[in-house]
């Protein structure tokens, strides 16, 4: 069951799932209805014992549930969780922060961008730059951290995330477009190339051709 869990939640990822424009409002409504379908999960456990819950793989999702429900409350638990021994709590917090973040929180995943398992690097990379499912600004300059993950990361599912990301990305830059242009010249995976698609599409759309 674990194993499966983990198939779902990386191919939602390699879509970009919440990062992509008309689905994010969807993304939230999912979830709030799963808050609201059962009990809420240890309602009297501190924030950081729901946090060491994600070490248990039946307790991950309803752990994150009653997390959800706290909201930026549970956000210094979530901290403490990003350098936990164990790597489900690291990408389980990674995980939260796509929903509730604020700059301290958004600084603290960005070592996360390099840890040592995939699935950690890949919900650091959509947490960190995903700007549907939060409010306000950004603090930190996602752009050269995730065009670092594209050139450099030796998972093609952390590059995958990272090329989804920055093709929906709210505001175009420019550093981004070459980097589109070079994937459709010079990868072979199909889906790296859709997302790379996906954004010279949106970019010309927006008058912008490099």
């Amino acid at each position: 069951m674990e194993q499966k869990e983990a198939v779902e939640l990386s191919e939602t990822q390699e879509e970009g799932l919440c990062g992509t424009p008309g689905l994010e409002a969807g993304h939230a409504e999912v979830l709030n209805r799963m808050v609201n379908a059962q009990p809420i999960f240890r309602p009297d456990a501190t924030s950081e014992e729901l946090v060491a819950e994600f070490a248990n793989g039946a307790n991950r999702m309803p752990a994150f549930l009653s997390l959800y429900s706290r909201g930026e409350e549970a956000l210094p638990a979530i901290r403490d969780g990003l350098g936990h021994a164990n790597w489900q709590v690291r990408k389980w917090c990674a995980l939260f922060i796509d929903n509730f973040a604020d700059a301290e929180t958004l600084h603290a995943l960005v070592p996360l961008l390099r840890d040592p398992k995939a699935a950690v690097r890949t919900w650091a990379v959509h947490s960190l730059s995903c700007e549907s499912c939060k409010d306000g600004p950004n603090p930190i300059d996602a752009i050269p951290l995730l065009l670092e993950r594209i050139e450099m990361d030796e998972s093609i599912k952390v590059r995958r995330q990272a090329v989804a990301m920055l093709a929906h990305h709210r505001s175009p830059d420019a550093r981004v477009l070459p980097v589109f242009k070079q994937i459709l010249a010079e990868e072979d995976d199909r889906k790296l190339k859709l997302h790379a698609e996906q954004g010279v599409k949106r970019y010309a759309e927006l008058g912008l051709r490099g």
